[in-house]
């Protein structure tokens, strides 16, 4: 094998973790490497450590520019690739040697145009290896058409892609990935993974699942991905018919086909609960059931949705949250004071609302919930008709702001 591969590399603030992220792409076992490390306005000692890196590797290629979010450095890096093949990987985080030598491998045998794989959260003190939902086998044709299309973005199970979006956990025929990747609109920048990876994939129909897991995602509590923006939910409102024209040509371009409106709901309930919240008066968290003002109510989970939950309901006069538990309470106290769930204990409550958005993980809370004597109806989640119907739940969207008052793709 002696086909290129441009791995894109983009790169701001993450000094701390930027040579172990070089290296680990420098010392692949497959040597046929274009490395283009993009420094997107980093104002740390990033722009230095890459400078220094291509010195001593001629397959380096280094681009200054400013500041213009992962989107933009990626585009900037496609501009420049000059691969068959195109990966990625983010300059906080790190891969297995022999990443690309099996992926390329799998490219190849399969005669496929992208190849999806596992990935390695990384904590501080732990790791867990995630493997994709669909099994570990080629795709192709009618059967892409009807064991992956249908599953694609939602895998039926709330909330689970089919395939992951993560642009990093893949290897790209080129020709097949820069159309995706260099659309200028704002749909790329708030989606900048999901809407570039998945309609490559719905378009090429011709995919390798692999469950080996080479990525190592390093899980930050400090991550950006943990902040919200408004101006980011108000383009996720104006751009949501923009969704549907990624996927044109497929089953997802249908209204009969639910998993563009899973998905949006799923983003609104991770980073803008509020927005279901607009028309009410005297209650809040509808997807939860619509508490009163005066419940007092314990939080249970202190991950990115956790988070954005808590910021917002903080802020909503007489709210009483009388804790906020979670198992990795100890390595979470930068964010809040979090309490180890045995603590619920010594708390007087109304409910207790699961802030976790993935339906397996929520079961597994539930049952360490009712283990600690929690009553089964004092513990709420997202109500099971809007899991049923995920229209009913956007239908009650409403951002004043904007005066957003429909959710639809007209």
């Amino acid at each position: 094998m002696t086909d290129l591969i441009s791995i894109i590399v983009p790169i701001y603030r993450v000094e701390a973790y930027l040579e172990q992220c070089i290296w680990s792409i420098r010392n692949q076992t497959y040597k046929y490497l274009e490395i283009i490390l993009v420094d997107d306005g980093s104002d740390d000692q990033c722009p230095q450590i890459c400078d220094n890196h291509a010195q001593d590797d001629k397959r380096i290629k280094v681009i200054h520019k400013e500041n213009g979010g992962a989107d933009s450095a990626r585009k900037a890096g496609m501009l420049e690739a000059t691969g068959k093949y195109v990966g990625y990987v983010d300059g906080d985080d790190w891969i297995e040697t022999e990443m690309y030598e099996k992926l390329l491998t799998y490219m190849q045998e399969h005669e496929v145009e992208v190849v999806e794989s596992g990935v390695i959260d990384s904590y501080k003190d732990k790791e867990r290896k995630r493997v994709p939902y669909l099994k570990e086998r080629c795709y192709k044709g009618e059967d892409f058409m009807k064991n992956v299309e249908p599953k694609l973005l939602f895998s039926g199970v709330f909330f689970e892609h089919g395939i992951s979006p993560y642009l990093w956990s893949k290897l790209f025929l080129k020709e097949r990935i820069i159309k995706y990747q260099m659309i200028c609109d704002i749909t790329n920048e708030i989606q900048d993974d999901t809407m570039v990876s998945l309609p490559c994939i719905a378009e090429s129909r011709k995919l390798y699942v692999s469950h080996d897991c080479f990525y190592h995602y390093r899980v930050r509590n400090d991550s950006l991905k943990r902040e919200c923006r408004k101006d980011e939910i108000i383009n996720l409102l104006t751009s949501y018919k923009d969704f549907y024209e990624r996927f044109r040509g497929t089953g997802l371009y249908s209204d009969e086909d639910k998993q563009i409106k899973y998905y949006v709901m799923y983003w609104l309930l991770y980073k803008a609960p509020y927005v279901f919240d607009g028309n009410c008066t005297n209650r809040y968290l509808i997807p939860f059931g619509g508490l009163k003002k005066a419940d007092k109510i314990v939080l249970y989970g202190a991950g990115a949705a956790g988070i954005h939950l808590e910021n917002y309901i903080s802020k909503i006069e007489e709210i009483n949250i009388v804790c906020w538990l979670d198992k990795n309470y100890k390595d979470l106290q930068k964010i809040g004071d979090i309490k180890n769930p045995k603590d619920i204990v010594d708390y007087e409550y109304d409910y207790v609302i699961i802030t976790i958005l993935r339906g397996t993980a929520v079961q597994n809370a539930k049952k360490d919930l009712l283990k600690l004597g929690v009553p089964e109806k004092k513990i709420l989640w997202i109500e099971q008709r809007y899991i049923n119907n995920p229209e009913l739940l956007l239908n009650k969207v409403f951002f004043e702001e904007k005066g957003f008052k429909k959710f639809d793709r007209d």
